[in-house]
Protein backbone atom coordinates (compact mmCIF):
# COMPACT_ATOMS: atom_id res chain seq x y z
CA UNK A 1 0.00 0.00 0.00
CA UNK A 2 1.09 3.54 -0.68
CA UNK A 3 1.23 5.99 2.15
CA UNK A 4 0.52 9.67 1.52
CA UNK A 5 1.69 12.87 3.12
CA UNK A 6 1.36 16.61 2.87
CA UNK A 7 4.45 17.46 0.89
CA UNK A 8 3.79 21.17 1.08
CA UNK A 9 5.49 21.14 4.46
CA UNK A 10 7.56 18.02 4.15
CA UNK A 11 11.28 17.72 4.08
CA UNK A 12 13.88 15.06 3.79
CA UNK A 13 17.14 14.85 5.58
CA UNK A 14 20.47 15.03 3.83
CA UNK A 15 23.52 14.03 5.75
CA UNK A 16 26.91 12.80 4.71
CA UNK A 17 29.26 10.39 6.44
CA UNK A 18 27.93 10.00 9.97
CA UNK A 19 26.57 13.46 10.61
CA UNK A 20 23.07 13.82 11.92
CA UNK A 21 22.58 17.56 11.60
CA UNK A 22 19.34 18.08 9.67
CA UNK A 23 19.26 19.74 6.28
CA UNK A 24 15.98 20.39 4.55
CA UNK A 25 15.41 19.83 0.85
CA UNK A 26 13.26 22.35 -0.93
CA UNK A 27 10.20 20.68 -2.38
CA UNK A 28 9.30 23.57 -4.65
CA UNK A 29 9.00 22.69 -8.30
CA UNK A 30 11.01 24.59 -10.94
CA UNK A 31 8.20 24.18 -13.44
CA UNK A 32 4.42 23.97 -12.91
CA UNK A 33 4.06 21.08 -15.35
CA UNK A 34 6.80 19.21 -13.54
CA UNK A 35 5.09 19.70 -10.20
CA UNK A 36 3.73 16.17 -10.14
CA UNK A 37 7.13 14.97 -8.99
CA UNK A 38 7.30 17.31 -6.03
CA UNK A 39 4.17 18.94 -4.66
CA UNK A 40 0.56 17.92 -3.97
CA UNK A 41 -2.32 19.21 -6.05
CA UNK A 42 -4.36 21.78 -4.16
CA UNK A 43 -7.73 20.45 -5.35
CA UNK A 44 -7.31 17.29 -3.27
CA UNK A 45 -6.85 17.27 0.50
CA UNK A 46 -3.25 16.75 1.51
CA UNK A 47 -4.30 14.46 4.35
CA UNK A 48 -5.47 11.74 2.01
CA UNK A 49 -5.68 9.15 4.78
CA UNK A 50 -8.42 11.26 6.42
CA UNK A 51 -10.00 11.83 3.03
CA UNK A 52 -10.41 8.08 2.59
CA UNK A 53 -11.19 7.32 6.22
CA UNK A 54 -13.74 4.51 6.45
CA UNK A 55 -13.03 3.17 3.00
CA UNK A 56 -11.85 -0.44 3.03
CA UNK A 57 -9.69 -0.21 -0.07
CA UNK A 58 -8.85 3.33 -1.04
CA UNK A 59 -6.60 2.27 -3.92
CA UNK A 60 -9.55 0.46 -5.52
CA UNK A 61 -11.65 3.57 -4.90
CA UNK A 62 -9.08 5.68 -6.69
CA UNK A 63 -9.10 3.32 -9.64
CA UNK A 64 -12.88 3.30 -9.88
CA UNK A 65 -13.17 7.08 -9.71
CA UNK A 66 -10.06 7.50 -11.87
CA UNK A 67 -8.79 10.21 -9.57
CA UNK A 68 -5.47 11.55 -10.90
CA UNK A 69 -2.89 10.97 -8.22
CA UNK A 70 0.17 13.08 -7.56
CA UNK A 71 3.56 11.33 -7.35
CA UNK A 72 4.79 14.00 -4.98
CA UNK A 73 2.20 12.94 -2.40
CA UNK A 74 3.68 9.48 -2.02
CA UNK A 75 5.47 8.37 1.08
CA UNK A 76 6.71 5.05 2.41
CA UNK A 77 4.05 2.84 3.95
CA UNK A 78 5.30 3.35 7.49
CA UNK A 79 8.76 2.87 8.95
CA UNK A 80 8.80 -0.86 8.14
CA UNK A 81 7.93 -0.55 4.45
CA UNK A 82 10.00 -3.33 2.77
CA UNK A 83 10.41 -1.14 -0.30
CA UNK A 84 12.32 1.46 1.70
CA UNK A 85 16.06 0.84 1.12
CA UNK A 86 16.70 1.61 4.80
CA UNK A 87 14.83 -1.62 5.60
CA UNK A 88 16.78 -3.84 3.24
CA UNK A 89 19.09 -6.40 4.79
CA UNK A 90 22.63 -5.29 5.58
CA UNK A 91 23.97 -7.93 3.20
CA UNK A 92 21.95 -6.44 0.35
CA UNK A 93 23.03 -2.90 1.18
CA UNK A 94 26.69 -3.86 1.46
CA UNK A 95 26.44 -5.72 -1.83
CA UNK A 96 25.15 -2.55 -3.47
CA UNK A 97 27.76 -0.39 -1.72
CA UNK A 98 30.61 -2.63 -2.88
CA UNK A 99 29.20 -2.70 -6.41
CA UNK A 100 29.02 1.07 -6.85
CA UNK A 101 32.44 1.48 -5.19
CA UNK A 102 33.93 -0.96 -7.71
CA UNK A 103 32.27 0.99 -10.51
CA UNK A 104 33.91 4.24 -9.40
CA UNK A 105 37.21 2.37 -9.12
CA UNK A 106 36.84 1.16 -12.71
CA UNK A 107 36.14 4.71 -13.87
CA UNK A 108 39.22 6.21 -12.21
CA UNK A 109 41.60 3.34 -12.99
CA UNK A 110 41.09 4.36 -16.60
CA UNK A 111 42.69 7.73 -15.92
CA UNK A 112 46.19 6.32 -15.47
CA UNK A 113 46.27 2.69 -16.57
CA UNK A 114 47.73 3.46 -20.00
CA UNK A 115 50.70 5.49 -18.67
CA UNK A 116 53.02 2.49 -19.08
CA UNK A 117 52.16 2.38 -22.79
CA UNK A 118 53.45 5.89 -23.52
CA UNK A 119 56.89 4.63 -24.62
CA UNK A 120 55.39 2.52 -27.41
CA UNK A 121 53.04 5.35 -28.35
CA UNK A 122 55.96 7.80 -28.63
CA UNK A 123 57.92 5.44 -30.83
CA UNK A 124 55.17 4.34 -33.24
CA UNK A 125 53.22 7.59 -33.45
CA UNK A 126 56.36 9.73 -33.44
CA UNK A 127 55.09 12.04 -30.70
CA UNK A 128 56.62 13.68 -27.64
CA UNK A 129 56.22 12.38 -24.11
CA UNK A 130 54.11 15.40 -23.23
CA UNK A 131 51.68 14.69 -26.06
CA UNK A 132 51.50 11.01 -25.13
CA UNK A 133 50.63 11.98 -21.55
CA UNK A 134 47.99 14.43 -22.75
CA UNK A 135 45.63 11.46 -22.66
CA UNK A 136 45.67 11.74 -18.87
CA UNK A 137 44.78 15.43 -19.10
CA UNK A 138 41.91 14.78 -21.52
CA UNK A 139 40.54 12.12 -19.20
CA UNK A 140 40.77 14.47 -16.24
CA UNK A 141 38.90 17.28 -18.00
CA UNK A 142 36.17 14.84 -19.02
CA UNK A 143 35.75 13.77 -15.40
CA UNK A 144 35.36 17.41 -14.37
CA UNK A 145 32.15 17.92 -16.35
CA UNK A 146 30.61 14.45 -16.59
CA UNK A 147 29.02 14.62 -13.11
CA UNK A 148 27.26 17.88 -14.01
CA UNK A 149 25.32 15.98 -16.68
CA UNK A 150 24.64 12.78 -14.75
CA UNK A 151 23.46 14.29 -11.46
CA UNK A 152 20.28 15.94 -12.85
CA UNK A 153 19.44 12.81 -14.86
CA UNK A 154 19.55 10.68 -11.70
CA UNK A 155 16.97 12.95 -10.05
CA UNK A 156 14.54 12.50 -12.94
CA UNK A 157 15.06 8.88 -13.97
CA UNK A 158 16.70 7.34 -10.90
CA UNK A 159 20.20 6.18 -9.98
CA UNK A 160 20.24 2.82 -11.73
CA UNK A 161 19.64 4.08 -15.25
CA UNK A 162 22.66 6.39 -14.98
CA UNK A 163 24.84 3.43 -14.00
CA UNK A 164 23.36 1.08 -16.59
CA UNK A 165 23.64 3.54 -19.48
CA UNK A 166 27.08 4.79 -18.50
CA UNK A 167 28.80 1.39 -18.53
CA UNK A 168 28.11 0.34 -22.16
CA UNK A 169 28.77 3.86 -23.46
CA UNK A 170 32.09 3.95 -21.60
CA UNK A 171 32.95 0.48 -22.87
CA UNK A 172 32.45 1.60 -26.48
CA UNK A 173 34.74 4.61 -26.05
CA UNK A 174 37.31 2.49 -24.20
CA UNK A 175 37.40 0.02 -27.09
CA UNK A 176 37.86 2.98 -29.42
CA UNK A 177 40.82 4.20 -27.36
CA UNK A 178 42.44 0.77 -27.57
CA UNK A 179 41.99 0.64 -31.35
CA UNK A 180 43.20 4.20 -31.96
CA UNK A 181 45.56 4.64 -34.90
CA UNK A 182 46.63 8.22 -34.17
CA UNK A 183 47.04 10.68 -31.36
CA UNK A 184 44.09 12.90 -32.39
CA UNK A 185 41.43 10.19 -32.19
CA UNK A 186 43.10 8.82 -29.07
CA UNK A 187 42.73 12.14 -27.23
CA UNK A 188 39.13 12.71 -28.35
CA UNK A 189 38.04 9.22 -27.34
CA UNK A 190 39.79 9.54 -23.98
CA UNK A 191 37.74 12.65 -23.25
CA UNK A 192 34.43 10.97 -24.06
CA UNK A 193 35.37 7.81 -22.16
CA UNK A 194 35.88 9.96 -19.07
CA UNK A 195 32.73 12.00 -19.68
CA UNK A 196 30.55 8.89 -19.82
CA UNK A 197 32.23 7.03 -16.96
CA UNK A 198 32.38 9.90 -14.48
CA UNK A 199 28.61 10.07 -14.11
CA UNK A 200 28.88 7.31 -11.54
CA UNK A 201 31.07 9.55 -9.38
CA UNK A 202 28.24 12.06 -8.95
CA UNK A 203 25.50 9.50 -8.33
CA UNK A 204 27.28 7.17 -5.94
CA UNK A 205 26.95 9.48 -2.91
CA UNK A 206 23.21 9.70 -3.55
CA UNK A 207 23.02 5.91 -3.61
CA UNK A 208 24.74 5.69 -0.23
CA UNK A 209 22.36 8.28 1.22
CA UNK A 210 19.44 6.30 -0.21
CA UNK A 211 20.29 3.01 1.47
CA UNK A 212 22.06 3.88 4.75
CA UNK A 213 20.69 5.69 7.78
CA UNK A 214 22.70 8.82 8.71
CA UNK A 215 24.47 7.19 11.65
CA UNK A 216 25.38 4.14 9.54
CA UNK A 217 26.88 5.98 6.58
CA UNK A 218 30.41 6.50 7.86
CA UNK A 219 32.10 3.34 6.58
CA UNK A 220 30.02 3.11 3.41
CA UNK A 221 30.59 6.75 2.44
CA UNK A 222 34.30 6.50 3.18
CA UNK A 223 34.52 3.40 0.98
CA UNK A 224 32.95 5.12 -2.03
CA UNK A 225 35.18 8.17 -1.44
CA UNK A 226 38.44 6.24 -1.20
CA UNK A 227 37.66 4.00 -4.21
CA UNK A 228 37.93 6.84 -6.80
CA UNK A 229 41.17 7.94 -5.13
CA UNK A 230 42.53 4.40 -5.28
CA UNK A 231 41.87 4.12 -9.02
CA UNK A 232 44.65 6.48 -10.20
CA UNK A 233 47.02 4.71 -7.79
CA UNK A 234 46.25 1.21 -9.08
CA UNK A 235 46.37 2.28 -12.74
CA UNK A 236 50.17 2.57 -13.11
CA UNK A 237 50.73 -0.62 -11.09
CA UNK A 238 48.47 -2.69 -13.36
CA UNK A 239 49.42 -0.85 -16.53
CA UNK A 240 53.14 -1.32 -15.92
CA UNK A 241 52.87 -5.11 -15.88
CA UNK A 242 50.54 -5.20 -18.87
CA UNK A 243 52.64 -2.82 -20.97
CA UNK A 244 55.86 -4.72 -20.32
CA UNK A 245 54.62 -7.91 -21.98
CA UNK A 246 52.13 -6.69 -24.57
CA UNK A 247 54.24 -4.53 -26.89
CA UNK A 248 53.28 -5.32 -30.49
CA UNK A 249 55.72 -6.04 -33.31
CA UNK A 250 53.28 -4.49 -35.78
CA UNK A 251 54.32 -0.84 -36.36
CA UNK A 252 50.66 0.16 -36.78
CA UNK A 253 49.41 -1.39 -33.53
CA UNK A 254 50.09 -0.05 -30.04
CA UNK A 255 49.84 -3.42 -28.31
CA UNK A 256 50.49 -2.13 -24.80
CA UNK A 257 47.80 0.54 -25.19
CA UNK A 258 45.27 -1.98 -26.44
CA UNK A 259 45.84 -4.36 -23.56
CA UNK A 260 45.65 -1.69 -20.90
CA UNK A 261 42.25 -0.74 -22.30
CA UNK A 262 41.16 -4.40 -22.37
CA UNK A 263 42.13 -4.70 -18.71
CA UNK A 264 40.13 -1.56 -17.94
CA UNK A 265 37.17 -3.21 -19.68
CA UNK A 266 37.59 -6.21 -17.38
CA UNK A 267 36.85 -3.94 -14.42
CA UNK A 268 33.59 -2.92 -16.06
CA UNK A 269 32.82 -6.54 -16.98
CA UNK A 270 33.17 -7.48 -13.31
CA UNK A 271 30.60 -4.90 -12.27
CA UNK A 272 28.10 -4.81 -15.12
CA UNK A 273 26.04 -7.85 -14.05
CA UNK A 274 25.82 -6.79 -10.37
CA UNK A 275 24.80 -3.29 -11.47
CA UNK A 276 22.05 -4.56 -13.78
CA UNK A 277 20.78 -6.90 -11.06
CA UNK A 278 20.89 -4.20 -8.39
CA UNK A 279 17.60 -2.59 -7.36
CA UNK A 280 16.72 1.07 -7.81
CA UNK A 281 17.40 3.09 -4.65
CA UNK A 282 16.03 6.56 -5.43
CA UNK A 283 12.87 7.14 -3.40
CA UNK A 284 10.84 9.07 -5.99
CA UNK A 285 11.56 6.49 -8.69
CA UNK A 286 10.64 3.55 -6.46
CA UNK A 287 7.35 5.12 -5.39
CA UNK A 288 6.39 6.21 -8.90
CA UNK A 289 6.91 2.65 -10.13
CA UNK A 290 4.80 1.37 -7.25
CA UNK A 291 2.09 3.83 -8.23
CA UNK A 292 2.02 2.62 -11.83
CA UNK A 293 2.10 -1.01 -10.74
CA UNK A 294 -1.07 -0.44 -8.72
CA UNK A 295 -2.75 1.11 -11.73
CA UNK A 296 -3.01 4.66 -10.43
CA UNK A 297 -2.84 7.62 -12.79
CA UNK A 298 -0.16 10.22 -12.19
CA UNK A 299 -1.68 13.68 -12.44
CA UNK A 300 -0.20 16.17 -14.86
CA UNK A 301 2.57 14.04 -16.29
CA UNK A 302 5.57 16.20 -17.21
CA UNK A 303 5.92 17.07 -20.85
CA UNK A 304 9.19 16.76 -22.70
CA UNK A 305 9.53 20.55 -22.60
CA UNK A 306 9.15 20.61 -18.82
CA UNK A 307 11.69 17.80 -18.43
CA UNK A 308 14.19 19.70 -20.58
CA UNK A 309 13.57 22.87 -18.57
CA UNK A 310 14.03 20.97 -15.32
CA UNK A 311 17.29 19.41 -16.52
CA UNK A 312 18.51 22.81 -17.70
CA UNK A 313 17.85 24.34 -14.30
CA UNK A 314 19.57 21.40 -12.62
CA UNK A 315 22.52 21.86 -14.96
CA UNK A 316 22.75 25.43 -13.70
CA UNK A 317 22.88 24.13 -10.13
CA UNK A 318 25.56 21.56 -10.92
CA UNK A 319 27.72 23.70 -13.22
CA UNK A 320 27.11 27.45 -13.15
CA UNK A 321 26.25 27.86 -9.49
CA UNK A 322 29.42 25.97 -8.42
CA UNK A 323 31.46 28.38 -10.54
CA UNK A 324 29.80 31.31 -8.78
CA UNK A 325 30.45 29.78 -5.37
CA UNK A 326 34.14 29.49 -6.21
CA UNK A 327 34.13 33.26 -6.73
CA UNK A 328 31.93 34.50 -3.87
CA UNK A 329 32.55 31.85 -1.18
CA UNK A 330 36.05 31.96 0.39
CA UNK A 331 35.38 28.69 2.21
CA UNK A 332 34.60 26.87 -1.02
CA UNK A 333 37.42 28.40 -3.05
CA UNK A 334 40.31 28.06 -0.60
CA UNK A 335 39.53 24.57 0.66
CA UNK A 336 38.67 23.35 -2.85
CA UNK A 337 41.99 24.76 -4.03
CA UNK A 338 43.75 22.88 -1.23
CA UNK A 339 42.16 19.57 -2.20
CA UNK A 340 42.79 20.36 -5.88
CA UNK A 341 46.52 20.89 -5.35
CA UNK A 342 46.76 17.70 -3.32
CA UNK A 343 44.87 15.75 -5.98
CA UNK A 344 46.95 17.28 -8.77
CA UNK A 345 50.21 16.24 -7.14
CA UNK A 346 48.99 12.64 -7.40
CA UNK A 347 48.53 13.09 -11.15
CA UNK A 348 51.95 14.71 -11.30
CA UNK A 349 53.37 11.52 -9.79
CA UNK A 350 52.46 9.65 -12.99
CA UNK A 351 55.37 11.47 -14.62
CA UNK A 352 57.55 12.00 -11.53
CA UNK A 353 57.70 8.36 -10.40
CA UNK A 354 59.03 7.05 -13.75
CA UNK A 355 61.73 9.75 -13.67
CA UNK A 356 62.72 8.63 -10.17
CA UNK A 357 62.32 4.87 -10.22
CA UNK A 358 63.19 4.17 -13.85
CA UNK A 359 65.62 7.02 -14.38
CA UNK A 360 67.49 7.05 -11.05
CA UNK A 361 67.00 3.47 -9.84
CA UNK A 362 66.83 1.72 -13.23
CA UNK A 363 63.61 -0.20 -12.57
CA UNK A 364 61.95 -2.10 -15.38
CA UNK A 365 58.64 -0.93 -16.81
CA UNK A 366 56.70 -3.63 -15.00
CA UNK A 367 58.21 -2.75 -11.61
CA UNK A 368 58.19 1.03 -11.96
CA UNK A 369 54.53 1.21 -10.96
CA UNK A 370 55.01 -0.70 -7.71
CA UNK A 371 56.04 2.39 -5.68
CA UNK A 372 52.43 3.55 -6.03
CA UNK A 373 51.56 0.82 -3.53
CA UNK A 374 52.80 3.21 -0.84
CA UNK A 375 50.17 5.79 -1.76
CA UNK A 376 47.51 3.07 -1.74
CA UNK A 377 48.51 1.98 1.76
CA UNK A 378 48.39 5.60 2.87
CA UNK A 379 44.87 6.01 1.50
CA UNK A 380 43.68 3.00 3.49
CA UNK A 381 45.37 4.15 6.71
CA UNK A 382 44.01 7.67 6.24
CA UNK A 383 40.46 6.43 5.72
CA UNK A 384 40.61 4.25 8.83
CA UNK A 385 42.02 7.18 10.80
CA UNK A 386 39.19 9.42 9.63
CA UNK A 387 36.61 6.86 10.76
CA UNK A 388 38.34 6.52 14.13
CA UNK A 389 38.25 10.30 14.58
CA UNK A 390 34.52 10.13 13.92
CA UNK A 391 33.87 7.36 16.42
CA UNK A 392 36.29 8.18 19.21
CA UNK A 393 36.48 11.97 19.02
CA UNK A 394 33.54 13.55 17.26
CA UNK A 395 30.68 11.30 18.35
CA UNK A 396 31.99 10.94 21.87
CA UNK A 397 31.96 14.69 22.27
CA UNK A 398 28.70 15.18 20.36
CA UNK A 399 26.80 11.88 20.59
CA UNK A 400 23.81 13.03 18.58
CA UNK A 401 25.94 14.78 15.99
CA UNK A 402 25.59 18.37 17.07
CA UNK A 403 25.03 18.76 20.84
CA UNK A 404 26.86 17.20 23.76
CA UNK A 405 29.52 17.66 26.47
CA UNK A 406 27.77 19.95 28.90
CA UNK A 407 30.01 22.81 29.96
CA UNK A 408 29.07 24.80 33.06
CA UNK A 409 25.70 23.12 32.92
CA UNK A 410 25.05 24.27 29.36
CA UNK A 411 25.06 22.10 26.23
CA UNK A 412 27.94 22.63 23.82
CA UNK A 413 26.99 22.53 20.16
CA UNK A 414 29.26 21.10 17.50
CA UNK A 415 30.12 23.51 14.71
CA UNK A 416 31.06 22.59 11.13
CA UNK A 417 34.63 23.62 12.00
CA UNK A 418 34.84 20.67 14.38
CA UNK A 419 35.02 18.44 11.28
CA UNK A 420 38.23 20.14 10.08
CA UNK A 421 40.37 18.09 12.46
CA UNK A 422 41.26 15.59 9.74
CA UNK A 423 42.24 18.40 7.36
CA UNK A 424 44.42 19.94 10.06
CA UNK A 425 46.11 16.58 10.58
CA UNK A 426 46.68 16.22 6.83
CA UNK A 427 48.14 19.72 6.62
CA UNK A 428 50.85 18.63 9.07
CA UNK A 429 51.92 15.66 6.96
CA UNK A 430 51.41 16.67 3.30
CA UNK A 431 54.45 18.95 2.86
CA UNK A 432 56.82 16.62 4.79
CA UNK A 433 55.78 13.74 2.52
CA UNK A 434 56.83 15.74 -0.56
CA UNK A 435 60.09 16.97 0.97
CA UNK A 436 60.77 13.34 1.89
CA UNK A 437 60.31 12.23 -1.73
CA UNK A 438 62.32 15.14 -3.12
CA UNK A 439 65.46 14.73 -1.06
CA UNK A 440 65.68 10.95 -0.72
CA UNK A 441 65.38 10.20 -4.46
CA UNK A 442 69.10 9.51 -4.87
CA UNK A 443 70.95 6.51 -6.21
CA UNK A 444 72.88 6.11 -2.94
CA UNK A 445 69.63 5.74 -0.96
CA UNK A 446 67.56 2.57 -1.23
CA UNK A 447 64.51 2.97 -3.47
CA UNK A 448 62.21 1.87 -0.64
CA UNK A 449 62.92 5.13 1.20
CA UNK A 450 61.39 7.51 -1.40
CA UNK A 451 58.69 4.93 -2.16
CA UNK A 452 57.65 4.96 1.51
CA UNK A 453 56.93 8.69 1.28
CA UNK A 454 53.83 7.71 -0.67
CA UNK A 455 52.31 6.28 2.51
CA UNK A 456 52.43 9.67 4.20
CA UNK A 457 51.21 11.40 1.03
CA UNK A 458 48.23 9.07 0.60
CA UNK A 459 47.34 9.50 4.27
CA UNK A 460 47.44 13.29 3.93
CA UNK A 461 45.43 13.38 0.71
CA UNK A 462 42.46 11.35 1.95
CA UNK A 463 42.40 13.13 5.32
CA UNK A 464 42.16 16.51 3.61
CA UNK A 465 39.63 15.31 1.05
CA UNK A 466 37.18 13.63 3.45
CA UNK A 467 37.42 16.41 6.01
CA UNK A 468 36.75 19.19 3.49
CA UNK A 469 33.75 17.41 1.98
CA UNK A 470 32.23 16.88 5.42
CA UNK A 471 32.84 20.54 6.28
CA UNK A 472 31.02 21.67 3.14
CA UNK A 473 28.05 19.43 3.91
CA UNK A 474 27.70 20.99 7.36
CA UNK A 475 28.35 24.59 6.28
CA UNK A 476 25.67 25.03 3.61
CA UNK A 477 21.93 24.41 3.33
CA UNK A 478 20.78 21.53 1.18
CA UNK A 479 20.04 23.71 -1.85
CA UNK A 480 23.68 24.86 -1.86
CA UNK A 481 25.63 21.92 -0.47
CA UNK A 482 25.44 20.00 -3.76
CA UNK A 483 26.85 23.02 -5.59
CA UNK A 484 29.69 23.37 -3.07
CA UNK A 485 30.65 19.72 -3.60
CA UNK A 486 30.37 20.16 -7.37
CA UNK A 487 32.64 23.22 -7.12
CA UNK A 488 35.21 21.10 -5.29
CA UNK A 489 34.99 18.41 -7.96
CA UNK A 490 35.29 20.85 -10.88
CA UNK A 491 38.23 22.78 -9.44
CA UNK A 492 39.98 19.56 -8.43
CA UNK A 493 39.97 18.24 -11.97
CA UNK A 494 40.60 21.60 -13.65
CA UNK A 495 43.74 22.13 -11.58
CA UNK A 496 44.85 18.53 -12.21
CA UNK A 497 44.33 18.95 -15.98
CA UNK A 498 47.67 20.68 -16.81
CA UNK A 499 49.86 18.74 -14.35
CA UNK A 500 50.66 15.82 -16.69
CA UNK A 501 51.59 18.36 -19.39
CA UNK A 502 54.25 20.32 -17.49
CA UNK A 503 55.53 17.91 -14.84
CA UNK A 504 58.00 16.16 -17.15
CA UNK A 505 59.57 19.45 -18.28
CA UNK A 506 59.68 20.70 -14.70
CA UNK A 507 61.51 17.59 -13.54
CA UNK A 508 63.98 17.79 -16.43
CA UNK A 509 64.79 21.47 -15.87
CA UNK A 510 64.74 21.57 -12.06
CA UNK A 511 65.66 17.93 -11.46
CA UNK A 512 63.63 15.78 -9.10
CA UNK A 513 65.06 17.46 -5.99
CA UNK A 514 63.85 20.95 -6.76
CA UNK A 515 60.91 19.96 -8.94
CA UNK A 516 59.17 18.07 -6.12
CA UNK A 517 60.37 20.68 -3.62
CA UNK A 518 58.38 23.33 -5.53
CA UNK A 519 55.26 21.20 -5.02
CA UNK A 520 56.13 20.81 -1.34
CA UNK A 521 56.38 24.58 -0.90
CA UNK A 522 53.00 25.08 -2.60
CA UNK A 523 51.48 22.58 -0.18
CA UNK A 524 53.22 24.40 2.69
CA UNK A 525 51.70 27.74 1.63
CA UNK A 526 48.20 26.22 1.72
CA UNK A 527 48.77 24.30 4.97
CA UNK A 528 47.36 27.07 7.25
CA UNK A 529 43.98 26.96 5.43
CA UNK A 530 42.16 24.60 7.84
CA UNK A 531 43.57 26.48 10.84
CA UNK A 532 42.36 29.80 9.43
CA UNK A 533 38.86 28.43 8.88
CA UNK A 534 38.84 26.87 12.33
CA UNK A 535 39.26 30.41 13.66
CA UNK A 536 37.32 32.51 11.16
CA UNK A 537 34.95 29.93 9.67
CA UNK A 538 31.94 30.95 11.82
CA UNK A 539 32.27 34.57 10.70
CA UNK A 540 32.65 33.63 7.03
CA UNK A 541 29.62 31.37 7.23
CA UNK A 542 27.63 34.16 8.86
CA UNK A 543 28.33 36.58 5.98
CA UNK A 544 28.09 33.89 3.29
CA UNK A 545 25.81 34.52 0.32
CA UNK A 546 24.70 30.89 0.30
CA UNK A 547 25.04 29.97 3.98
CA UNK A 548 22.36 29.38 6.60
CA UNK A 549 22.35 33.03 7.69
CA UNK A 550 21.50 34.17 4.16
CA UNK A 551 18.79 31.52 3.95
CA UNK A 552 17.22 32.66 7.23
CA UNK A 553 17.34 36.31 6.17
CA UNK A 554 15.64 35.46 2.89
CA UNK A 555 12.95 33.47 4.72
CA UNK A 556 12.27 36.43 7.03
CA UNK A 557 12.06 38.77 4.04
CA UNK A 558 9.58 36.52 2.26
CA UNK A 559 7.45 36.15 5.36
Amino acid sequence: MLNLKDTSTSSSTYTSFQTTTPYTFSTSSPDPEFECMYAPREEYPSDVETWFQGKKDWITELKEKKVPYNAGEMEWDGQNDPGNPYNWSKARRWYLTATVALLTLAATVGSSIYVGATAEMMEKWNISQTLALAGVSMYVIGMAFGPAIAAPLSEVFGRKIVYCCGIPITACFTVGVGLSTGIAEFLVLRFFAALSSSGALSVVAGTINDIWQPRERGVAMSLVCVAPMMGPVLGPIIGGFVSEYRVSDDPKIIGSLRWTMWVNLMFYAAVIVPIYLAPETYKQTILKRRLRKQGLEISRRPTMASVVQFLTQKLFITLLKPMEMLVVEPIVFVLSLYTAVTFSVLFGFFETYPVIFRGIYGMSLENSGLPFIGAGIGLIIGTLTFLMLDQFYYFRRWPDGYVGMKKNGLPVSATPESRLLGCMLGSFTLSPSLFWLAWTSRSDINYLVPAASGILFGFSMIQIFLSVLTYFVLSYPTESVASSLAANNILRYLVAFPFPLFTVQMMKKLHVYWGVTVLAFIALILAPAPWVFMRYGPYLRNVSKYGYSAKKAKAVELS
